[in-house]
C-alpha cells in the first residue's frame, strides 16, 4: 500500500477501507487508528510510549495486579525505567474498584490502565467508544474477533502524541515502520 503503482494503489484503498471499517466498529475516527501485530504490541506501545509523552507532568502509573501479562510486563519496565506503579487488587468479585482508582491517583499520576481499555475481550462483544471509555489509548486484536492471528490495533485519542514504537519507516502515518500486513488488515476490516 506504500507503492505508486497500481497494484499498490489498490492495496491503499483497501487498506483505507478497512482502516474505516474496523474504526467505525470502534466508535472512533479512522485517523485515530493504527493497525499493529496484536493485542500485545499495541498494550506494549501505550504503556511504554504513552508514559515517555507524560513524563514531564509526573512518574506515577496505576494500573492492577491481575492485568495481561502484556500490561504488567510493560509496568515492570516503566518501574526500572524509574516510574512509580501502584499495583491495585481486585476486590472479591474479581473487580478493581472505583473507590480503589479514584485513592490511588496523585497529582503526578500520568497514566491508568485497567482491563477496560485493553479491549481485546471485549471488542465487538461489549458495547463500547473511546468516549463511552473516556480513554485516550484502546487496545484491541482482530483474532478475538475472527480475523487471522497477527493483526490488532491501537486506539491513539486525536492529539494526543505518542513516538512510534517500531521505527524506520512512514507506514501508518509515520507511527508505525513496516509493510502493512494487508491480508490481515483487510480480514480485521472484514
Amino acid at each position: 500500500p506504500s507503492s505508486t503503482h497500481t497494484k499498490g494503489r489498490e492495496a491503499k484503498q483497501l487498506l483505507d477501507a478497512s482502516r474505516k471499517l474496523v474504526a467505525s466498529a470502534m466508535g472512533c475516527a479512522p485517523s485515530e487508528l493504527i493497525f499493529t501485530s496484536c493485542g500485545s504490541e499495541s498494550d506494549n506501545w501505550a504503556l511504554l510510549s504513552g508514559a515517555e509523552a507524560m513524563r514531564r507532568k509526573g512518574n506515577h502509573i496505576i494500573t492492577s495486579a491481575v492485568e495481561h501479562d502484556a500490561i504488567r510486563k510493560s509496568a515492570e519496565e516503566l518501574e526500572r525505567r524509574g516510574y512509580d506503579v501502584t499495583y491495585l487488587k481486585p476486590d472479591s468479585t474479581g473487580s478493581i474498584p472505583v473507590e480503589a482508582v479514584k485513592n490511588a491517583l496523585r497529582p503526578d499520576t500520568i497514566l491508568v490502565s485497567l482491563m477496560h481499555t485493553d479491549a481485546v475481550q471485549a471488542f465487538m462483544k461489549i458495547p463500547f467508544t473511546p468516549k463511552s471509555l473516556g480513554a485516550d489509548m484502546i487496545s484491541v486484536s482482530g483474532h478475538k474477533i475472527h480475523a487471522p492471528k497477527g493483526i490488532g490495533a491501537l486506539y491513539v485519542r486525536s492529539g494526543l502524541r505518542l513516538k512510534p514504537y517500531i521505527m524506520g519507516g512512514s507506514q501508518e502515518d509515520g507511527r508505525r515502520a513496516g509493510t502493512e500486513a494487508m491480508p490481515q488488515i483487510a480480514a480485521f476490516g472484514e
